[in-house]
């Protein structure tokens, strides 16, 4: 497959991989020593693509690890994706599912039986590392039945610490993430905790210029800084942005063509944001309104704030918050500071919905 300039249609490795040294080095020794992971990033954060320029690095550094993926986010009822687990379990351990195990009725302790099942296989297994990704494992927590199966999972996890098999439990939700795996202690023995780090703004700045010197493309370092400042470093939109900007000028990227581009990443996303905004109360518009005029700090339950945007009272902006939390709209960082999760959204509320 040809490579792009600035790929942001899929998950890279080598050479477009940038950055998160750190973060790779914690995995690799996180897989090599068989913890369980949680890793949790905004949606495009790169999560797929830090676990694939691991396991990458693990090849080449001759500790090759056999891998595969289950989704959940598409998951309907947990009976139908613990059979799904299980099949994908055996495919990576080269065994054969036993039909047996999966006639069991699903009120006759259906998760647990499986669950000790691929446990025994695991502590079985004598070489070859072998590692699982759950994606969109937060999804697993909002189904019927949900209790049933985190109680067997999470004692899976725990006694398969010493085999070979290891999991890793992706989620772009990052507050129903945090809700399990940090505010609760339900997996505080069996799981170790990695977020993703920001990319340095200086790594992204170096591999914006080289690409553009490939395309023969020019754009002012101050120009580059801006907009990694205004996508707060996310470097799925900062690529999907430069990109727009190489396909619309054949030499210098002037304002005119920043500007463009800019509008073109925002109507690529305009849908989306419309459907959010159509679906958020007068409350929680103004909260968010609040945020964007008040910074990351702002007090909320200060009088004047209140007064201002109408939120009305102290209670009230609790219940506000913690929709707009539950919705993934906002979160709140290890500073305490309250911030949008997408950065583009906030733009575009800050530019178009609120003028």
């Amino acid at each position: 497959m040809m490579e792009i300039a600035f790929s942001y249609d899929r998950p890279v490795t080598g050479r477009q991989f940038l950055g998160r040294k750190s973060d790779c080095e914690q995995l690799r020794k996180a897989i090599l020593a068989g913890e369980n992971i949680a890793l949790y990033a905004a949606p495009k954060g790169g999560k797929t693509s830090l676990i694939s320029q691991v396991l990458l690095q693990l090849e080449q550094g001759g500790e090759p690890v056999a891998f595969c993926k289950v989704p959940a986010g598409n998951a309907i009822r947990i009976e139908d994706f613990v059979r799904n687990l299980y099949h994908r379990f055996c495919e990576a351990l080269n065994l054969s599912a036993d039909p047996s195990l999966l006639k069991v009725a699903p009120g006759q302790d259906f998760c647990g039986r499986i669950m000790m099942e691929m446990a025994r296989l695991a502590c079985d297994r004598p070489l070859g590392r072998v590692l699982i990704q759950i994606e969109d494992f937060q999804r697993l927590d909002s189904l019927e039945n949900s209790a049933a199966f985190m109680r067997a999972f999470r004692d899976m996890l725990q006694a398969t610490r010493a085999s070979v098999v290891g999991y890793v439990l992706t989620g772009s939700q990052l507050n129903a993430m945090k809700a399990l795996f940090l505010k609760s202690p339900f997996f505080k023995d069996s799981v170790r905790t990695l977020t993703l780090s920001r990319i340095e703004d200086r790594e992204i700045y170096e591999y914006v210029r080289r690409n553009f010197d490939v395309t023969g493309k020019v754009m002012e370092r101050a120009d580059i800084e801006q907009v990694i400042r205004m996508l707060e470093g996310n470097i799925w939109y900062i690529k999907h942005y430069m990109s727009l900007c190489d396909s619309m000028t054949r030499g210098y990227i002037n304002a005119a063509v920043m500007s463009g581009a800019l509008a073109a990443l925002v109507s690529s996303q305009l849908p989306y944001f419309q459907y959010i905004a159509s679906n958020l109360t007068c409350f929680q518009l103004r909260f968010l309104k609040a945020l964007i005029d008040n910074g990351p700090r702002c007090n909320f339950s200060s009088a004047r704030i209140m007064k201002d945007y109408g939120l009305n009272s102290s209670a009230n902006i609790v219940r506000v918050r913690d929709a707009l939390l539950k919705k993934e709209i906002i979160t709140r960082d290890g500073k305490g500071d309250w911030r949008f999760i997408d950065p583009l959204l906030r733009y575009w509320f800050r530019h178009y919905f609120f003028q």
